[in-house]
């Protein structure tokens, strides 16, 4: 998969940097758009994308297209394709062009599209993985009213966990059993640095995690000095789940709370999300131990260093 998505990701880098003479893309039948042509002025790959992603959905037919899913499926995957190569203004404002054309066609039909930007961009098999690009869609669908049936509650409720969940919104207060059966809320835990780690006990990923956070020196270092935590929180419903959690470090926060499962996206076990203590705001998501890790790694350090020349 991950040598497919570098293939599609230079196909697409390919088209937005075509030479300035009369070199044109092939035509692609399967699309139902016709391919923008950036003018030779634009010569950066960023500009020729913009051109791009700005004009894609200008020959859309919102009222025809829906008739042919496999080819509206490959169309959007395709504007997608250009999304990385794109300023964000550009491609959101597409997008929201695109979803106001659908909703005034036809508002049911936003169903369908919802359902396959979420196979390019929140699946576990998304090519271009990103919640920020979803959550117009799931917006879309959830707010509105016209739009019925059984399958909008399924993008209703993404959207509540969305709302709140996405890089630089304030992380989502909650309250947790802890395994001696004491109460606490998550906006207790203080320290200018927090790792919310969601877990299950049986999961053998998530044993590897904590394994390697745990022996961690950066990380165990700010625990102890009382500048980072680690909160590992359960959703489940395993009443055993005290006992299944004892192997966790007695210096981490440890608990159960079915109800962050509706307040987070958790695309994976282990989840792991980074919040800045002082403001609550979300600064990353998705991460791995490993990614965590190194980025403890060279903010302690660039401190250490900070510091050290301070005392000179």
């Amino acid at each position: 998969m991950k040598r497919l998505i570098q293939i599609f990701a230079l196909t697409i880098a390919a088209a937005c940097s075509l030479s300035l003479t009369a070199q044109t893309a092939p035509a692609d039948p399967n699309l139902l758009v016709t391919m923008p042509s950036p003018p030779d002025r634009l010569t950066t790959l960023t500009q020729r994308c913009n051109y791009i992603v700005d004009n894609y959905w200008k020959t859309f037919n919102p009222k025809s297209s829906f008739s042919s899913q496999g080819r509206l499926n490959h169309t959007l995957g395709t504007f997608f394709g250009f999304v990385p190569y794109s300023t964000a203004d550009t491609v959101f404002m597409s997008i929201d062009g695109l979803l106001k054309q659908v909703a005034k066609a036809k508002p049911q039909n936003l169903l369908d599209l919802a359902r396959m930007a979420e196979g390019w961009t929140y699946s576990d098999t998304a090519e271009v993985r990103s919640d920020e690009l979803y959550f117009p869609f799931v917006e879309a669908v959830a707010l509105n009213k016209k739009v019925k049936g059984a399958e909008k509650e399924r993008f209703v409720y993404q959207y509540k966990q969305l709302l709140g969940s996405r890089l630089g919104q304030l992380a989502p207060d909650f309250e947790m059993t802890l395994r001696d059966g004491s109460k606490k809320k998550f906006s207790e835990v203080t320290p200018r640095h927090i790792i919310l780690l969601f877990y299950d006990p049986d999961c053998d990923e998530c044993r590897a995690a904590k394994t390697r956070l745990d022996a961690d020196f950066t990380i165990s270092t700010l625990i102890r000095r009382k500048q980072a935590a680690v909160v590992a929180v359960y959703t489940g419903d395993d009443p055993d789940w005290a006992a299944a959690s004892a192997d966790l470090p007695e210096t981490w926060v440890v608990g159960k709370a079915p109800e962050a499962e509706t307040l987070y996206t958790m695309m994976a076990q282990p989840e792991i999300y980074y919040i800045l203590g002082d403001t609550r705001e979300i600064q990353a998501k998705d991460l791995s131990a490993t990614e965590l890790i190194e980025a403890f790694r060279v903010t302690f350090t660039r401190s250490t260093q900070k510091q050290q020349e301070q005392a000179r």
